[in-house]
């Protein structure tokens, strides 16, 4: 006579498992999904700068402050209260001619007691979340449409790191990164293969603090007027600009809308509304960066 087949009986077991499961607290992952970085734009306490580039007459250095007050903060008076403009303070950008950096949605500035790398493009999700250095943001750039940045800054003392040639060089700049942040030098270092990084030059660059009169306008975190210069060109640009937080951007964008009128209607507004980096490249090289 053929034996009869084992039968395994599996039900109570799977009782239990599908039990257990329920009982089982739910996973972290599920109840706090990370944020986007497009997220990270909507926090409350991001900030978003809003720019104005101006048309004024070609300004020499040595009459800069006459012209500033006649051609600038005389026209716009009866909308802000303009300082006088502060010691001036070099700046540097790094690129190579092909703009390697740049097609990869990279700046890499250099400022007395400052290094900041900073992802800009038109569209979050195509930004580098670098590391925080000790002085990340996510920010908001509006030149009659909003782009994206987020920059991580590497402060140091004087002494620390030269910003101007011939002691300051991009072996020395990438050197310097490694050692004061090595997690977001390697961030930036593959980009860096393949390509020849120069220093175009040295910018002059002034600003005054900007205080805006308009009753209606939300609280500001700073108001700028920025005057730059790039010896040894005869190059140029002036830029108004102020910024404020996300929780605020009903009441900033009519502030903006407010702000243009007078600024059309003193007949400063430039044509051409594009960022200081991008006109620093082009005072230099005589080409613009090709992603803004």
């Amino acid at each position: 006579m053929l034996a009869k087949p084992k039968v395994l009986v599996v039900f109570p077991l799977l009782v239990l498992i599908a039990t257990a499961w329920a009982l089982s607290p739910t996973p972290t992952f599920a109840q706090s999904p990370a944020k986007s970085v497009r997220d990270n734009f909507a926090q409350p306490d991001q900030t978003i700068e809003y720019h104005f580039m101006l048309q004024v007459p070609e300004v020499q250095e040595k009459e800069m402050e006459k012209i500033v007050q006649s051609k600038v903060i005389d026209p716009l008076k009866s909308i802000a209260e303009i300082g006088r403009l502060g010691k001036p303070r070099p700046g540097v950008y790094v690129d190579s001619r092909d703009y390697a950096l740049d097609k990869t949605y990279l700046i890499v500035r250099v400022r007395q007691g400052q290094i900041t790398i900073k992802s800009r493009a038109a569209a979050p999700e195509s930004l580098i979340d670098l590391e925080d250095c000790g002085a990340k943001k996510y920010e908001m750039d509006y030149f009659a449409k909003p782009g994206y940045s987020i920059s991580s800054d590497i402060k140091f003392k004087p002494e620390e790191f030269a910003t101007t040639p011939p002691a300051f060089t991009v072996p020395g700049l990438w050197a310097f990164m490694e050692k004061k942040c090595p997690a977001l030098f390697g961030q930036i270092q593959p980009y860096l293969k393949d390509a020849t990084i120069e220093i175009p030059g040295v910018a002059t660059m002034y600003s005054a603090e900007i205080e805006i009169k308009s009753p209606s306008a939300p609280k500001l975190k700073e108001g700028t007027l920025a005057v730059w210069f790039f010896p040894p060109t005869d190059k140029t640009l002036l830029e108004f600009a102020f910024t404020g937080y996300n929780r605020d951007r009903e009441g900033l964008d009519k502030l903006y809308a407010e702000i243009m009128e007078s600024v059309k209607g003193a007949g400063l507004l430039n044509a051409e509304q594009i960022s200081k980096t991008r006109q620093y490249f082009r005072a230099y090289w005589g080409t613009l960066p090709p992603t803004e």
